[in-house]
């Protein structure tokens, strides 16, 4: 512990916090003040602007039993599917669930979430995803019919 003072005075200068000429008149031991009035960093201001939203991955339509988004690379915390369907009075229901790659192989996650094609949109979310890459599977049964589909990722 050989010359704090001298130790703590060079911080002090390499933060800015003193003036050259004034580094030696500050006395060990006594609270530094900045000189000026603090003011919000470039870097907070965009992290303020940055704030977190839902964004779509992938967007698909198509009269068909089975719609599927291509594999998407995701940090988000939050993946949902937004499904909306028509059946014409038949009883079809749709089947939403997310895929994890995961060593090599896709594995549901988050389980599944099933309704009727009512003309109505349909959620599937999961919460505390794990970066990786997922993809959105839709099955209709027992008939083919128009689907509309968003895979979306809140962050």
């Amino acid at each position: 512990m050989r010359n704090l003072s001298a130790t703590i005075a060079a911080g002090v200068l390499a933060a800015g916090l003193l003036v050259p000429g004034a580094a030696h008149a500050a006395a060990p031991g006594t609270a530094l003040a900045p000189a000026a009035a603090s003011l919000p960093s470039a870097g907070e201001a965009v992290h303020a602007s940055a704030q977190a939203r839902w964004s779509t991955l992938w967007s698909g339509r198509a009269n068909t039993k089975k719609l599927q988004s291509p594999s998407r690379n995701t940090r988000a915390k939050v993946l949902q599917i937004v499904v909306q369907c028509w059946n014409g009075g038949d009883g079809t229901r749709a089947k939403a669930y997310i895929q994890r790659r995961y060593a090599g192989l896709w594995i549901t996650a988050g389980g599944s979430s099933s309704g009727y094609c009512v003309g109505g949109k349909m959620y599937h979310r999961i919460r505390n995803v794990p970066a990786g890459t997922y993809r959105a599977v839709i099955t209709l049964s027992p008939k083919a019919h128009t689907v509309n589909a968003w895979f979306q990722q809140y962050g």
